[in-house]
């Protein structure tokens, strides 16, 4: 199993000095050993948000992909990852371009982590149908992955006609960048069984994972795919702290999880404190050794 981390660049982490903290970040998370940089999307907030959500609307939110590009010049092993990218947000084409020029820019280090989205108001701004994210996920995985690998891109579907179209330049991983999909609804597990080449879990324990895994394997065989085909990741949540989090490793492990990635903002806003923590999990854990 190995190991990531969620970039500092959003809420308070990106009001003071977001160029520096973000590349100091990952800078020593690949010096440190950890395998990926994650990166989240939101690109608006309500002006009011109300339910305890994680994020403040008066907090900046640096652009996921644009950070990817920049970080892609600024490391050079570390894998560069979205968790997750929102496909309803943006045209499939320009979604597919852009990562494919991270995975260009970087030497082949994207890993493409997507999702449907859940937050009404942003599909709103945005004016896309939130009733509608399933199937405009669907497809938007779907040309990505037309655009990355064939000479010419064809699909029609509900949301989308493209006709003969080539969208250059194409990914330097071969086949293409992995494709991971997050959610822990029956409709996003169905969603990683015909479609994902790896499931992006939440929770915050080991047990929590237990029941989704077991219908992600039933979907998995109706798609006629196997869970060996699947890469499974985990953030865990609400992890009391990173002591309970070390606990927990074993049981990730003994899931059948390949890799757990870190937000170390839940137990810090401060950015020097961020960065020991990372020290701290990169020694105990054993990364690097």
């Amino acid at each position: 199993m190995d190991y990531g981390i969620v970039l500092p660049h959003f809420t308070a982490f990106a009001s003071e000095d977001p160029a520096h903290r973000i590349a100091t970040a990952a800078e020593a998370a690949e010096a440190l050993g950890y395998s990926t940089i994650w990166v989240a999307d939101h690109l608006v907030f309500p002006a009011k948000m109300e339910g305890g959500y994680a994020f403040n609307p008066d907090d900046p939110f640096l652009e996921p992909l644009s950070v990817l590009a920049a970080l892609s010049l600024k490391t050079t092993r570390i894998k560069l990852g979205t968790a997750v990218l929102i496909l309803p947000y943006r045209h499939p084409l320009a979604t597919a371009k852009t990562l494919a020029t991270i995975d260009v820019l970087s030497g082949g280090r994207t890993v493409v982590g997507v999702g449907a989205g859940w937050l009404e108001q942003e599909f709103d701004a945005l004016g896309v149908s939130i009733k509608e994210r399933g199937s405009r996920t669907d497809e938007t995985i779907d040309i990505m992955k037309a655009a990355w690998t064939q000479p010419v891109v064809n699909f029609s579907g509900k949301h989308f006609e493209i006709a003969d179209i080539k969208c250059l330049p194409q990914p330097v991983q071969t086949p293409r960048p992995p494709v991971l999909i997050g959610g822990m609804t029956k409709g996003a597990l169905r969603r990683v069984a015909r479609r994902g080449d790896g499931w992006i879990a939440m929770g915050n324990s080991p047990e929590a994972l237990e029941a989704p895994l077991e219908t992600l394997a039933e979907l998995t065989e109706q798609a006629g795919r196997s869970m060996a085909d699947l890469q499974l990741c985990m953030l865990p949540l609400a992890a009391p702290s990173l002591d309970q989090l070390l606990d927990d490793l074993p049981g990730y492990e003994k899931l059948g999880l390949q890799h757990v990635y870190l937000s170390f903002r839940a137990w810090t806003n401060d950015f020097s404190e961020l960065m020991r923590l990372m020290e701290r999990f990169a020694r105990e854990a054993g990364l690097g050794s």
